[in-house]
C-alpha cells in the first residue's frame, strides 16, 4: 500500500533522482555479489589451479623442513624457497607464470572464442568527476584518439564500432560489434569474426567510495600475435594492450580532471595534428 509520505517522496523525485537511485541499487547488488570487481587491481587473478596450489604448499613444506636440518647459506636458501612455494600455493598466484601469459581463465577464454591463445588485461582508475561526465567523454568514440595513444581514428553507428590502431607493421582497421551500451554504467565491444587482431573489451563505471568520484574498471582481452612469446615481447617493448590501456586510462583521468592531457603523454594523433613547436 502506498502511503501519503511515499507519494510525496515520489513526486519530489525527478527522472535524474530515479536514475541515480536505480544505479545505486545495481551497484549495491554487484558489490554484494563481488565485493572486489573481478578483473581489477582490487581482485588480482589467481593463476594456479587447485592441484598446482596443493603441490606448491607440499613442496614448500618439504623445503622448509629441509631448511631446519641444514646449516649456513644452504639452510637460508631452502627456507626462502620453501616460504615462497607455500605463499605461491596459499595465494594461488604465480608472477612468473602470469608474465608468460598462462592464466587458467585465459585458456578458457581462448577455447570459448576459438583463439589460438588469449590474454586478459584488467585495469582500473578513479577519476575525480561525476559518472555522467566520465561517461560522456568515454562514450564519445570519435574523441578516443585524444586520450588513447594507439588509436588514430574511431567511429560508431548503432551497434557497429570501427577504429584504426597503429600496429607493428602499420595501421590496422578493426570492425567490432557493441555488445553492451548502458549509459553511465557500461560500454563493451567484441571484434567481428575474421578480424586480423581479435579482441574484446569492456569499461564499467562505478561510484567511488567516499564520494571520491567515479571508478572505471576496464577489461581488455585479445589474441596475442605469436602467442605467449609475442605477448612477452610486446610487454618488453611497451606495446602490450594492457600497458597501453593503463596509460590510456591515466590520460583520460588527466583530460577530465585537468581539461587536457599532459604534454609528455600526448597521443600519436595529437602529435601528428599539433606537432611541438621548435
Amino acid at each position: 500500500m502506498t502511503t501519503t509520505a511515499d507519494s510525496a517522496t515520489e513526486s519530489r523525485n525527478g527522472p535524474a533522482e530515479q536514475r541515480d537511485a536505480a544505479r545505486a541499487k545495481r551497484d549495491a547488488q554487484r558489490t554484494s555479489r563481488d565485493a572486489a570487481p573481478a578483473g581489477t587491481h582490487k581482485d588480482p587473478y589467481q593463476n594456479l589451479g587447485g592441484v598446482e596450489r596443493g603441490i606448491s604448499v607440499a613442496l614448500g613444506t618439504i623445503l622448509g623442513l629441509a631448511a631446519t636440518q641444514s646449516k649456513g647459506p644452504l639452510g637460508v636458501i631452502l627456507g626462502v624457497a620453501g616460504g615462497a612455494m607455500v605463499a605461491r600455493g596459499v595465494t594461488g598466484t604465480a608472477p612468473v607464470k602470469r608474465l608468460l601469459g598462462t592464466e587458467p581463465d585465459e585458456r578458457r577464454l581462448a577455447k570459448k572464442q576459438g583463439w589460438s591463445s588469449a590474454a586478459k588485461a584488467p585495469r582500473s582508475v578513479t577519476i575525480n568527476a561525476g559518472r555522467d561526465t566520465v561517461w560522456d567523454v568515454l562514450r564519445n568514440v570519435a574523441g578516443w584518439p585524444s586520450f588513447m595513444e594507439n588509436i588514430t581514428a574511431a567511429s560508431s553507428s548503432g551497434d557497429s564500432l570501427t577504429f584504426t590502431s597503429q600496429g607493428a607493421t602499420g595501421p590496422v582497421d578493426t570492425r567490432a560489434t557493441i555488445t553492451e551500451d548502458v549509459p553511465g554504467e557500461k560500454f563493451a565491444w567484441e571484434s567481428n569474426k575474421g578480424s586480423a587482431h581479435p579482441n574484446r573489451a569492456s569499461f564499467e563505471l562505478r561510484e567511488a567510495t567516499g564520494g571520491r568520484g567515479t571508478e572505471i574498471h576496464a577489461l581488455v582481452a585479445y589474441e596475442p600475435t605469436g602467442g605467449s612469446f609475442g605477448r612477452y615481447a610486446a610487454k618488453f617493448t611497451q606495446k602490450e594492450p594492457g600497458i597501453q590501456t593503463r596509460r590510456d586510462l591515466k590520460r583520460l583521468k588527466n583530460l577530465i580532471e585537468a581539461g587536457e592531457v599532459a604534454t609528455n603523454a600526448r597521443t600519436r594523433a595529437e602529435q601528428a595534428l599539433n606537432p611541438p613547436k621548435s
